[in-house]
């Protein structure tokens, strides 16, 4: 039997970012989405909304709101990526001149996804 590593390329949603010259795992998957809501203290459906309305400007500020978004996304994928922190300690961590990295990383496997709430209601509901 054919093994899933051999077909493809198992790591796609896998990247790592750096903090503190540190590599730290990052990834995102359906398992983020618990992270995400934890984080961002709302559903992934008006998480998604308000990133795609952040994004469609073509340049992204740095915003009470729009830093929350970012720092919630970051905060799903390194709990998702096997590194174990709170929101605070992750806050704490990053530098500012580590911020920009860091979001670009995360915005690019975050792109990469597309995960749609359609995609989620069918997922609960076990339709195809």
């Amino acid at each position: 039997m054919a093994k899933l590593k051999d077909l493809v390329n198992v790591s796609v949603n896998k990247d790592i970012i750096i903090i503190q010259n540190v590599e730290i795992p990052i990834i995102f998957t359906m398992e983020s989405f618990d992270f995400l809501i934890e984080a961002y203290g709302k559903t992934y459906t008006q998480f998604e909304k308000d990133m795609n309305k952040m994004l469609k400007s073509g340049t992204v500020t740095l915003s009470k709101d729009n830093l929350k978004l970012m720092r919630s996304l970051v905060y799903a994928m390194v709990r998702t990526g096997g590194t174990e922190c709170t929101m605070e300690e992750l806050e704490g961590a990053i530098t500012q001149h580590e911020m920009p990295d860091v979001y670009k990383k995360a915005l690019e496997i975050f792109a990469g996804q597309r995960f749609q709430a359609e995609d989620m209601k069918k997922i609960k509901s076990g339709k195809k």
